[in-house]
């Protein structure tokens, strides 16, 4: 069967979706090692993969890299499988093979992959799998902001945090007009919360599945609790949906952070119908200006990255893992040019 990607942006609600999705009894979908993510830029640093020797180093790195993740698969991959597997020897035919292994160690017949950032490799994953079904999933941006000055895994500022939503929203919006409604499904994370049932049902429809009961109590699976136990940062995971948790900016954001979001991203914003503070034509004016960057944001987000890292040092167990992970990525990047 055709696989599941869940696109969008970091702290939207997508590892929510993934346990809810994982909870159905066809889909298998485990958090993800950002393979492509990680991999992408350095497909080029192992060579001519028709080389057997460069191939094999390629999956060495990517499986170590899988096996490196602060959230860790309960599967021992096989290398060989995967060498002879692929059809075509290039990164995301590694990535396919690793997930289809997933898959059949799940006992299941339809794997999915949670890494947003899929978005970037859209057109790349049709090449293969012309009839995937994209799940992209948006939250008022603004909120996004406030989530990402807690968590470990991405940028903490306004300004970083609006940049990098609005490029992502440009990218599903661009998605959403080339794709048939067959192939992609927008899911609003306040709509979720306000009718969870339907909206749940809804998306069990676009993928040709039956709905059941199970996906509503996904904070009872054994993979939410995990998920809750490794990182503060999904420690919701295990609790049941929090309803009233959207527009938390209004509290949690200044009026200045608030106007600087939306001067970077008020046509995205406007788009997916996010009431704005300041009237629309108001932010374009001022956006056509042009939103200038400031030393003191930079600043302010080394701060906040020195704070989140103190807190997550003491709080989250995994911490050890997610730093070995990142010098790894880090080390094949110099070792991989070196030869």
């Amino acid at each position: 069967m055709e696989p599941i990607f869940i696109i969008g942006t970091e702290r939207s609600g997508t590892n929510l979706l993934r346990l809810i999705l994982n909870c159905h009894s066809n889909i298998a979908i485990p958090h993800p090692p950002h393979i492509m993510k990680n991999f992408f830029a350095l497909e080029k640093l192992y060579s001519d993969l028709t080389d057997d020797k460069n191939f094999r180093r390629l999956i060495d790195d990517v499986i170590t890299s899988v096996v490196l993740h602060p959230y860790p698969w309960d599967i021992k991959l096989s290398k060989e499988k995967i060498f002879e597997s692929v059809k075509e020897r290039n990164l995301i035919n590694v990535f396919f093979a690793i997930y289809q292994q997933y898959l059949e160690s799940t006992h299941k017949i339809r794997w999915g992959c949670k890494s947003t950032f899929m978005i970037n490799h859209v057109a790349l994953i049709r090449r293969y799998y012309p009839r995937a079904k994209y799940l992209y999933m948006v939250r008022d941006g603004r909120d996004v902001a406030v989530s990402a000055k807690d968590s470990i895994f991405n940028h903490f500022h306004v300004y970083y945090t609006a940049r990098l939503w609005k490029d992502e929203q440009q990218m599903g919006i661009s998605w959403l007009n080339q794709l048939s409604k067959d192939e992609i499904f927008l899911i609003k994370y306040e709509e979720l919360l306000k009718d969870f049932k339907g909206v749940i049902q809804s998306i069990c429809s676009f993928l040709n599945e039956p709905f059941q009961d199970a996906m509503l109590c996904y904070q009872e699976s054994d993979e939410a609790r995990k998920s809750s136990s490794i990182s503060t940062a999904w420690r919701n995971t295990a609790k049941p949906l929090i309803k009233d948790n959207a527009g938390r900016f209004k509290d949690k954001l200044n009026f200045k952070e608030i106007d600087l979001f939306e001067r970077i991203a008020a046509s995205e914003l406007n788009y997916f119908s996010y009431e704005l503070s300041n009237p629309f034509h108001s932010l374009e004016s001022e956006r056509r200006k042009g939103v200038k960057f400031r030393i003191r944001y930079l600043i302010e987000e080394i701060l906040l990255l020195v704070k989140v890292q103190i807190k997550h040092f003491f709080t989250d167990k995994n911490n050890f893992l997610r730093y070995r992970k990142f010098w790894f990525i880090k080390g094949i990047r110099i070792l991989r040019t070196l030869q």
